[in-house]
């Protein structure tokens, strides 16, 4: 095998910066959970959205949490989180599932910054529903629900890096 001790290191030096986040993350709410990683991080951001942006006071994240549906409660309501990285060829995630009140879909671009921040309440949603305009009742999670005039556009609010700041 070309270079095996060469693709040996990028392995490891990848499991040990993985090993380096745990060791941290798992001693911080904001942090703190399963082994998706990448879910965290989304958790975090949105996190900050909730307080930065929508202003929430009463935000809480627990990671045990075993409610599917839902990550964060602000302000009494259930916020279910998506996100989406550069590296998703597909552009898709997790189906939407109950029992949620309010959507947050982030957008990783390949610097590692937020693109997008795609902002939708579970009563836009059924109106979605209602219009046709989904026709499932829980949905994959896709990049493209933040394009233009697509499910965030017509029925929620999609914020910009410019509108949002950095959260990474």
């Amino acid at each position: 095998m070309k270079d095996e001790k060469k693709l040996k290191k990028i392995a490891r030096d990848y499991l040990f910066a993985r090993k380096k986040f745990r060791d941290v993350a798992d001693k911080i709410p904001e942090l703190f959970g399963n082994d998706n990683i990448i879910g965290r991080i989304g958790e975090f951001i949105a996190l900050q959205f909730l307080e930065h942006k929508l202003k929430r006071k009463q935000i809480f994240r627990n990671a045990k949490m075993t409610e599917a549906g839902y990550d964060i409660i602000a302000d009494d309501k259930k916020v279910s989180v998506k996100i989406i990285t550069h590296e998703n060829k597909y552009g898709r995630t997790t189906p939407i599932k109950d029992p949620w009140d309010e959507l947050i879909l982030i957008e990783l671009g390949n610097d590692a910054s937020v693109i997008r921040i795609g902002y939708l309440s579970k009563d836009r949603f059924k109106r979605a529903i209602k219009d046709k305009f989904l026709t499932n009742s829980h949905p994959i999670a896709s990049r493209s629900m933040l394009n233009e005039k697509r499910l965030f556009e017509n029925y929620g609010r999609i914020y910009t890096s410019k509108e949002i700041g950095k959260y990474l």
